[in-house]
């Protein structure tokens, strides 16, 4: 045997020239310290069609919000509360009634129409003032503190805020922010492995929501010099609507059709780089004003995205 073959040898024995082990499991969280500032953009889009007695009402809307987070506490189990503050907000609405615009940083507003005198003064309240979101580990948002409270004076006489679950408590402002956060499991997972986050609410003046997301970790990836996992997500959700604001009721039901999602998480930061979530409702719902009762066949298209910023955009 050649001492060339005889070293070989000796270095297969020793594990030296062994195939490289699969990677480990990692525990994935959200890593926060007190003082910490993050900025994200949140982009929103829907596409909303609706058809009563044969006549079809298309909508769509178009939202853009610049969103910091400071976060100004942590307990003992690690939650971490955030002062929460949309630095910027712009938004389009174009819809059979009428368009209607928002930018936070014009000096033009729409205070006159019919949509504009109510939802003009919600936005500028809601643009600039902070309220306080409690955030797990985990990425669960376990509490929300301030946000109705912050609006309670406008929410009381209008209709929209109402319909937006702006009034009674914090909950609907809580599942809002949840998007912010991509629920991460509680073992150490790797490239494959799924968990999953049961969803199941009661909003007050609008319905219930009972559902899931699955989530799963499909691969390490990279974004620009971050290294990242790449997180795929489904969302299954029913929504039973029960609204009863500004003389009209409307009850039915709206149910995914399709979802889909990615996120971009820094294991190492601990905090999330960007999201994309795309999701179709469609249902039946009962729209009763004036004493007549329609029914009104609805389809819906979401897109939402949620990106990490160096800073505030000029």
């Amino acid at each position: 045997m050649s001492l060339r073959r005889l070293g070989l040898l000796i270095l297969l024995a020793s594990g030296s020239l062994s195939p490289a082990r699969a990677d480990e499991p990692v525990l994935l969280k959200y890593k926060m310290t007190k003082g910490d500032r993050l900025l994200y953009r949140n982009g929103q889009e829907m596409k909303q069609a609706q058809a009563i007695m044969g006549m079809n009402i298309d909508t769509s809307t178009k939202q853009e919000t610049i969103v910091s987070q400071v976060v100004d506490a942590i307990d003992d189990q690690g939650n971490a509360t955030l002062k929460t503050k949309a630095e910027r907000r712009k938004l389009n609405v174009k819809s059979a009634g009428g368009d209607y615009e928002f930018d936070s940083k014009s000096t033009e507003r729409d205070t006159t129409s019919a949509v504009g005198g109510q939802v003009t003064p919600l936005l500028e309240r809601l643009t600039g003032s902070e309220y306080e979101v409690k955030v797990s580990p985990r990425g669960d948002v376990v509490e929300v503190k301030g946000y109705a409270e912050l609006i309670a004076d406008l929410a009381k006489d209008s209709p929209f805020s109402q319909f937006a679950g702006a009034a009674g408590d914090n909950t609907t402002a809580k599942l809002s922010e949840q998007d912010a956060f991509v629920f991460l499991s509680d073992k150490p997972v790797k490239a494959g492995d799924t968990w999953e986050r049961p969803i199941e609410m009661e909003i007050p003046k609008l319905g219930k929501i009972k559902g899931k997301t699955v989530y799963v970790y499909e691969a390490d990836d990279k974004v620009g010099d971050r290294k990242t996992v790449r997180i795929g997500m489904t969302i299954e959700i029913s929504m039973e609507m029960n609204l009863d604001a500004g003389g009209v009721k409307v009850t039915g039901t709206l149910s995914t059709t399709s979802s889909s999602g990615t996120a971009q998480f820094d294991p190492a930061a601990g905090r999330i780089v960007s999201v994309k979530r795309e999701v179709s409702m469609a249902g039946q719902l009962s729209v009763e004003v004036g004493g007549m009762i329609l029914p009104v066949d609805t389809t819906q298209d979401q897109t939402s995205t949620f990106t990490l910023l160096d800073k505030l955009p000029e």
